[in-house]
C-alpha cells in the first residue's frame, strides 16, 4: 500500500512539473529584432514607395524608440531630446503677437490635418487641421478626448485678461503655448502629441492662431 501511495505521489509531482514547464515555455516571449520589424513594414511599400521616407527616424525618434515610456528614460536621454527639439522650433515672421483666434478655432476643430485624398494618394495633404478634439476637452459643453489635458478655460488659468494680454508676461505665456503646439517634444519628450510645426502639418502662423484661440479672453475657450 505504501509503495502504491509513493508511486501515486511521484506521478502527481511529475505531472505538475511537466505542466509548470509547459506553462513557462508557453509564456516565454520570443525576442523580435528591430531589423525584422523593419523588414515586415518595408514589405508594405512594395507597391507604392512614395511614403517610404516615413520609416527614417530623426535623432529624437531613435532615442525615444529605445525606451517603453518617458518614465523609463534616463535623465540624459530626456535632456538630449529636449535640446534637439528646442532647436526645431521656428516662429511666425511677425514674432510673438496675438493671432486670429477665429482661424485657430477652425484649425482646432478640423479633423482633416495631414489627411491624404480618400481615393488614391496625392503628394500633399488636401487640407490643414489639428484634430485637437480627438485628445482634448476644449470648449465647454463640446465633446472631446481625454488622452491629453483638459484645455477648457486655458487662458483664464494662465490669468490672461483684456487688460493685461499685451503685457510682457502674457506674451511670454503665449510663446510657451505656441512652443507646445508647434513641437510638444521640446517640453514633453516622446509625447503622443504630434509635432505639428516640425513636421510641417501646420505653419507657424497656424500654430500661433491655435495658441491665440486657447488663450485669448474673447475666445469661447475662456467663456
Amino acid at each position: 500500500m505504501k509503495k502504491g501511495l509513493f508511486l501515486g505521489l511521484l506521478a502527481v509531482c511529475l505531472v505538475g512539473t511537466s505542466t509548470a514547464q509547459q506553462k513557462k515555455q508557453a509564456t516565454k516571449k520570443e525576442e523580435v529584432k528591430p531589423e525584422e520589424v523593419r523588414q515586415v513594414i518595408l514589405s508594405g511599400f512594395e507597391q507604392d514607395q512614395r511614403f517610404l521616407w516615413k520609416l527614417e527616424q530623426d535623432e529624437s525618434q531613435k532615442i525615444c524608440s529605445q525606451y517603453p515610456s518617458m518614465e523609463a528614460m534616463p535623465a540624459q536621454a530626456i535632456q538630449k531630446v529636449i535640446e534637439l527639439e528646442n532647436k526645431n522650433i521656428t516662429y511666425p515672421q511677425w514674432g510673438i503677437f496675438w493671432g486670429d483666434w477665429k482661424e485657430g478655432k477652425k484649425l482646432v476643430e478640423s479633423s482633416r490635418g495631414g489627411r491624404y485624398a480618400s481615393y488614391g494618394f496625392s503628394d500633399k495633404p488636401i487640407d490643414k487641421g489639428g484634430n485637437c478634439y480627438a485628445c482634448h476637452l476644449i470648449e465647454k459643453g463640446v465633446p472631446g478626448g481625454t488622452m491629453g489635458p483638459q484645455l477648457t478655460g486655458y487662458g483664464k488659468r494662465y490669468g490672461i485678461t483684456k487688460e493685461n494680454m499685451n503685457s510682457p508676461e502674457s506674451l511670454e505665456k503665449l510663446k510657451t503655448v505656441y512652443k507646445i503646439v508647434y513641437n510638444a517634444w521640446h517640453a514633453f519628450p516622446c509625447s503622443s502629441m504630434p509635432r505639428f510645426g516640425y513636421h510641417g502639418a501646420l505653419s507657424p502662423e497656424d500654430v500661433m492662431n491655435i495658441a491665440t484661440y486657447l488663450l485669448h479672453p474673447e475666445s469661447p475657450v475662456n467663456k
